[in-house]
């Protein structure tokens, strides 16, 4: 069964001819490669819907900050309390809460002994851009051991996909640390609301973790990517660098803002 996703490579993709997407991704259409290194191609989501898929490189990552660690005594939490406080005014009209259940698998746990403290600090550092821009606030339902089985980013997607269907709406966030996850991040993206939506993103510390799930988030929420010279986190130059979108992204996620509830 075919899993629809946009990846972050561990790896450099060279442009060339069109070729068929990675194991895993057996049903996928012709790829089309791009000027920045990502390709992309068109299938059908476990749901039957038509989706467009993005594969992308991933980028260089510079160390963690002292402060972002959980166990570090300067660590600070995000609360939604800041989100609220963050909000522009006319951001999105009333506030959408969204419930968030966070996943974390085998390898992750075992890499990370505070993993929920640092997972939640993770998801609430992520969230302050839907929380300014657009008045979405996501709000952590629960944390939930999960069991990763696959042997590529689209099988483990797969994995937190069958092993998370007793949740109820919201997103679902899935953490890895599993050696065969060969992606930054990974995220079903919609064209209309699923009621639940479903990502990975491998440990890269809090710091980049919390970019590349505010990225795959907003593929969620039904964003494509951006490219130069239009300056957005969904442009993946700036991906793990600011936390804003542009006018047509932030207007789309305003139009999706009641998705995943």
């Amino acid at each position: 069964m075919k899993f629809s996703h946009y990846t972050l490579f561990t790896c450099f993709l060279l442009l060339g001819i069109s070729a068929f997407a990675q194991e895993g991704d057996r049903n996928a259409g012709e790829v089309e490669r791009h000027s920045d290194g990502s390709y992309s191609y068109r299938t059908i989501d476990p749901q039957g819907n038509d989706v467009r898929v993005v594969v992308e490189p991933r980028m260089p990552l510079l160390p963690d900050m002292p402060e972002d660690n959980p166990d570090h005594p300067d660590y600070k939490l995000e609360t939604d309390e800041m989100d609220v406080s963050r909000a522009k005014p006319g951001s999105g009209g009333g506030q959408i809460t969204v419930n968030v259940y966070a996943f974390a698998d085998e390898e992750y746990r075992a890499s990370n002994g505070n993993w929920t403290r640092k997972v939640g600090g993770i998801i609430e550092k992520a969230d302050n851009a839907y929380g300014r821009d657009q008045n979405i606030n996501w709000v952590i339902a629960g944390y939930y051991e999960w069991t990763s089985n696959g042997n590529s980013a689209s099988q483990i997607l797969s994995d937190l996909s069958g092993d998370s269907n007793f949740v109820g709406d919201g997103l679902v966030m899935g953490f890895t640390a599993d050696p065969n996850f060969e992606a930054g991040g990974i995220a079903y993206v919609y064209n209309s609301n699923p009621g639940t939506g479903v990502s990975v993103c491998v440990d890269q510390g809090s710091t980049w973790t919390a970019y590349a799930l505010r990225h795959e988030a907003g593929h969620n929420y039904s964003c494509s990517h951006d490219f130069d010279p239009v300056v957005c986190l969904m442009n993946y130059t700036y991906a793990y660098s600011i936390d804003y979108f542009d006018s047509a992204h932030e207007s789309e996620i305003n139009s999706h803002r009641t998705w995943f509830q």
